[in-house]
């Protein structure tokens, strides 16, 4: 369940990435517990996961999720 989990939730921001270049990371958080029925921290555990493995890099500061660069 977990990996399904994470492997659903990369595809839903990678794909609002794709579209808008960077995306709210609170009104993502939000979205993904209402989708969910998961906690706060258990969906900042999985995009910090899904940031380590370099889908994409989270900014809390500026509350902001955005693609990586391919350099």
């Amino acid at each position: 369940m977990r990996k399904e989990r994470l492997q659903e939730i990369a595809r839903m921001i990678l794909s609002q990435l794709n579209i808008h270049g960077e995306i709210s990371l609170l009104k993502t958080v939000a979205t993904l517990q209402y989708e969910f029925g998961l906690t706060r921290e258990k969906i900042l555990e999985y995009l910090h996961v899904l940031e380590d493995l370099g889908r994409f890099a989270l900014d809390d500061e500026h509350d902001k999720i955005t693609k990586i660069s391919v350099s």
